[in-house]
């Protein structure tokens, strides 16, 4: 699929994604969309350095989600119920966890993560049963995409503590990691502060058709 044929909530997510990867940080972006289907807010992961347009940085707190939802004023925002969280990867622990207290009820993730994705958390307390969450993911069209680029990213960094993770996520996506190794070698994104994220996406589909 072109990207042009990606619905545009799912392009500004990416693009999200992408501008934390050219700030040095890992490539999760999430945004929150009201009624109107507008986006209110966006949240980049900025766990490893400080990024532009964050709440929380240098911290592991700090992640996509938490910074997207912490961008909320409720004093404007004072009805979040029919909101909808869009993330590039199946929020964590933390992320799921404050998303239920946000109030927001509606979560859709492009990419499934076996090692943290915490949506099965949905009805296991009393706490945690209280509210229906509307669940949607993963996106066939965009889950390689968002794992591929979580990979590179930690490959390039050398990022030990994520082996763990990149060896589920291969159960489940094994081409786009061995594709992440492949572009790791190959310095595929040598050039990323030129490149926008339509290209990316372009080189990424070219090599899984």
């Amino acid at each position: 699929m072109q990207w042009s044929n990606i619905p545009h909530i799912w392009q500004e997510c990416f693009n999200t994604a992408w501008i934390s990867f050219q700030e040095g940080s890992r490539p999760i972006g999430a945004v929150i969309v009201n009624t109107q289907g507008e986006i209110v807010a966006r949240g980049k992961s900025a766990v490893f350095n400080e990024l532009s347009n964050t709440v929380i940085s240098h911290n592991e707190l700090a992640h996509a989600e938490v910074n997207a939802m912490l961008t909320l004023d409720n004093r404007i925002h004072k009805k979040v119920n029919d909101y909808v969280l869009y993330s590039t990867m199946e929020p964590c622990p933390l992320c799921f966890s404050a998303l239920y207290m946000s109030g927001i009820k509606n979560l859709k993730y492009a990419a499934k993560d076996k090692y943290g994705g915490s949506t099965n958390l949905v009805g296991t307390t009393p706490y945690l049963s209280r509210k229906q969450i509307a669940i949607e993911g993963s996106v066939p069209i965009l889950e390689d995409f968002s794992i591929l680029l979580n990979v590179y990213f930690d490959l390039k960094i050398g990022y030990e503590k994520a082996l763990p993770v990149i060896a589920l996520m291969e159960e489940d996506y094994p081409f786009a990691v061995q594709l992440a190794r492949k572009w790791v070698k190959e310095e595929k994104l040598k050039e990323y502060k030129n490149l926008n994220v339509e290209e990316v996406y372009g080189m990424i589909t070219y090599e899984l058709q």
